[in-house]
C-alpha cells in the first residue's frame, strides 16, 4: 500500500534547481498542503511509486529523467496523479507533447505563486477532493528567508534561460505578502529601464493601485542599481535586503558613478547640453494644472 499525506492530500515538487524547488514547496506548504520534494526526475518517479501523490509539480528540464519522462511513467503505470509542468519557454511542440503525456497544465517559469496554487487546487478538485478543507484558501505570507530564496531562484532561472543576468527582486509588505517581482530584462526587452528592482516595484504598485510603497521591503539577489535605488527612495520602500554587493558580484559601477557626478553639476556645466525652449507655453499648462489641483487662481 502506498503512503499518503497527513491531510490526505500530497503534492510532489520535483526540480533539480534547489532554490526553485524549495520556494515552490514553501508556497504549497504555506497553503496547508503536505509536500514531498524530489531532486530530479528519477527521484520523482520513485516517490510516485512509493507515495499516494495527488499532484506533481515537475520541472521540464531535469536529469536523468526530464518532466516528460516522469509524465510518461505516470501515464503508462496508470497512476492518478495530476501533473503541472514548469518550463522556461514552453514551445508549441512542448505543449503538444505535454498533452500526449497526460500533463494537465504547463506553466511558464518563473511561475507566479497564486497561479500555481490555483492550478494545483483545480486538479485536486477534479479528483473529488476539497483542498479548502485544509485551509488552503488562507492569504499567503512569507518569511524573509522565503522571499530572499524567491529572489535568488528567480535570478538563477533568469540566468539559465539566458533572458538576462542573474538579477531579480521581490517586493513584499511588512506582513510578508508578495506584491511584485521582476528579473533583469534590459537586453531581451531592449528596455534600459527593465532592471529587476524597477519591474518588481512597478508590478507591486500596480497590484495595490498606489504609487507609494511606504513600509514595504524589497529583496534583491544583488545590490540594487542606481536606477533601482532612486526608485526605492522615491516610492518610500522602508528596507532593502540584498544577497551580494556590487563589489562581491564584480559588476562595474563606473557608468553609475559618472551619472552621479554628472547630475550633481549645474545644467550649464553638464556633458549633455540643456536649453530652455517655449517657457511661456509650458508654464501656462503647468499653472492650469496647478489651479485645477488647488482650486485657486494663480
Amino acid at each position: 500500500m502506498k503512503k499518503s499525506g497527513k491531510n490526505n492530500i500530497l503534492i510532489l515538487v520535483a526540480d533539480d534547481n534547489e532554490e526553485i524547488r524549495q520556494f515552490v514547496a514553501g508556497v504549497l506548504e504555506s497553503h496547508g498542503f503536505s509536500v514531498i520534494q524530489a531532486i530530479n526526475g528519477g527521484a520523482a518517479i520513485k516517490v510516485i511509486e512509493e507515495w499516494d501523490i495527488d499532484v506533481a509539480v515537475i520541472s521540464y528540464r531535469m536529469k536523468p529523467n526530464d518532466g516528460l519522462e516522469v509524465a510518461k511513467h505516470v501515464l503508462v503505470k496508470g497512476h492518478k496523479v495530476g501533473i503541472v509542468m514548469l518550463a522556461e519557454n514552453p514551445s508549441t511542440d512542448l505543449l503538444l507533447q505535454a498533452g500526449q503525456h497526460g500533463i494537465g497544465q504547463v506553466m511558464k517559469t518563473p511561475v507566479e505563486p497564486d497561479r500555481l496554487v490555483k492550478a494545483v487546487k483545480h486538479m485536486i478538485r477534479a479528483q473529488g477532493k476539497n483542498p479548502d478543507a485544509i485551509g488552503s484558501d488562507q492569504v499567503t505570507t512569507y518569511t524573509q528567508e522565503d522571499l530572499m530564496n524567491r529572489a535568488i531562484a528567480l535570478a538563477s532561472q533568469n540566468a539559465m534561460s539566458k533572458m538576462g543576468g542573474p538579477f531579480a527582486a521581490v517586493v513584499a509588505d511588512k506582513e510578508g505578502h508578495l506584491l511584485g517581482e521582476g528579473v533583469n530584462g534590459v537586453k531581451v526587452r531592449c528596455d534600459p529601464t527593465a532592471h529587476a528592482e524597477v519591474l518588481a516595484i512597478r508590478r507591486a504598485t500596480e497590484k495595490i493601485n498606489n504609487p507609494r510603497l511606504d513600509g514595504c521591503f524589497i529583496y534583491c539577489s544583488s545590490e540594487p542599481t542606481m536606477m533601482g535605488q532612486a526608485l526605492i527612495i522615491a516610492t518610500g520602500i522602508e528596507k532593502v535586503y540584498y544577497g551580494i554587493s556590487h563589489i562581491e558580484a564584480g559588476t562595474p559601477r563606473i557608468k553609475e558613478e559618472g551619472i552621479i557626478g554628472e547630475i550633481s553639476k549645474p545644467l550649464d556645466q553638464r556633458t549633455v547640453s540643456y536649453e530652455q525652449l517655449q517657457r511661456e507655453g509650458a508654464m501656462r499648462v503647468f499653472q492650469s494644472w496647478k489651479e485645477q489641483e488647488t482650486g485657486k487662481k494663480l
